[in-house]
C-alpha cells in the first residue's frame, strides 16, 4: 500500500544531470543541492514519518536507494554507480584553508556487510572540488579485515574511539597526490563505526575541517558524541587547490568500484541498498551542526 501511494505520487518530468527524473517536491533535494548522475525515482526521495520512514528529528528524513543495474551519466561507462546528492557551487560553503563544521544523522537500512574480495567500495559522504580530482575524504566501507591499522604510523592512523568496524574514513587526495603507503594505511586513517552492528539505528556524525594543504591541516570526526578521529596534516593536494574550487559535500551510497564484486560472484545480482539522512547542517561550531544539541533536554 505505501509502495502504491508513493508510486500514485509520480508525474512529471525534469532533467538533472542530462537524465530525466519525477519533478515531484517528494523527489527533489533539498534547496542548494542537486542530484549527481542519479536519474531514477528511487534513488532519491524524502522520507515520510507518516509512511513508516525512520526519521531522526521531524516528520521528514532523506531516503537514498540504489538498487541493481542503476546508473547515469559518466557513471555507466565505468565500474560505479551511485545514488547521490551533491550541494551547489552557489549554496557550498566550504573554502580552502578555512574551518568549517558538518552534522549529520546516518541510518542503515539494508546495507550488508562485504568481504575484502566481493566489496563493492560503497562510499557514504564524500568531498570534493569535483572534476577530475580524487576525493578529499569520503566514508567509505571497506571489507572485513581489510585495513592495516595496527602497522600504521600514529601520526596518520589516529583513532581515538573504535579498534573495529568496517566504516571508515579515507585521505584519498592527498594519499594518491604524496604516495602514501603501507605506513599511511594508504589513507584509511580511523575507523568509524560498524554497519551491521549499527544497522537498524540512528548514527550522529560530525566534522570539523579546514581543507588545507598544509601541515596546519587537521580533519576530525566525532561518532555519537565521541572523538572517532583526530587527524592533523594536509588534506588537500596542490592539484585539487589549484583547480580553485572549493570542497563540495556529497551524500547518499557510491558505489565507487565494482570490479571485485563481478570478479567474486561472476556479476551476480547486486543487493538493493537503502540508507537514510537527517539533520544534515553546515555551521561555524559545533553547537551549529550537532543534533544532539537539538535533542538535549531544556
Amino acid at each position: 500500500m505505501r509502495l502504491a501511494v508513493i508510486a500514485a505520487v509520480l508525474f512529471g518530468i525534469a532533467v538533472l544531470s542530462g537524465c530525466q527524473t519525477p519533478q515531484t517536491d517528494q523527489y527533489l533535494p533539498p534547496e542548494g543541492y542537486e542530484r549527481l548522475f542519479s536519474p531514477q525515482p528511487h534513488n532519491f526521495r524524502r522520507g515520510l514519518k507518516e509512511l513508516g520512514d525512520p526519521v531522526r528529528l521531524g516528520a521528514t528524513s532523506e531516503r537514498f536507494e540504489l538498487r541493481n543495474g542503476d546508473c547515469g551519466g559518466a557513471d555507466c561507462v565505468n565500474p560505479r554507480a551511485r545514488a547521490e546528492i551533491q550541494i551547489s557551487n552557489a549554496a557550498n560553503q566550504a573554502r580552502i584553508g578555512e574551518d568549517i563544521w558538518y552534522g549529520w544523522s546516518f541510518y542503515n537500512a539494508t546495507v550488508p556487510s562485504f568481504t575484502e574480495e566481493n566489496s563493492l567500495r560503497l562510499v557514504f559522504g564524500q568531498w570534493s572540488v569535483g572534476g577530475e580530482q580524487r576525493p578529499i575524504f569520503r566514508l567509505i566501507q571497506l571489507g572485513k579485515g581489510e585495513g592495516d591499522f595496527d602497522k600504521c604510523d600514529p601520526r596518520f592512523c589516529v583513532e581515538t574511539l573504535s579498534s573495529r568496524g568496517d566504516i571508515v574514513l579515507q585521505l584519498e587526495d592527498v594519499a594518491k597526490s604524496t604516495r602514501w603507503g603501507d605506513a599511511q594505511n594508504n589513507g584509511y586513517i580511523c575507523r568509524l563505526f560498524d554497519m551491521t552492528e549499527q544497522r537498524g539505528k540512528w548514527v550522529d556524525l560530525v566534522v570539523n575541517s579546514n581543507f588545507s594543504t598544509g601541515s596546519d591541516g587537521y580533519l576530525r570526526v566525532w561518532v555519537d558524541g565521541q572523538l572517532a578521529c583526530n587527524y592533523s596534516g594536509p588534506l588537500v593536494s596542490r592539484e585539487s587547490a589549484g583547480t580553485g574550487m572549493a570542497p563540495r559535500d556529497r551524500r547518499g551510497i557510491f558505489s565507487s568500484w565494482d570490479k571485485r564484486w563481478r570478479k567474486a560472484t561472476g556479476d551476480a545480482r547486486k543487493p538493493s541498498l537503502i540508507v537514510y539522512y537527517d539533520e544534515f547542517k553546515v555551521g561555524k561550531s559545533l553547537a551549529d551542526v550537532d543534533v544532539r544539541y537539538s535533542t538535549a533536554p531544556d
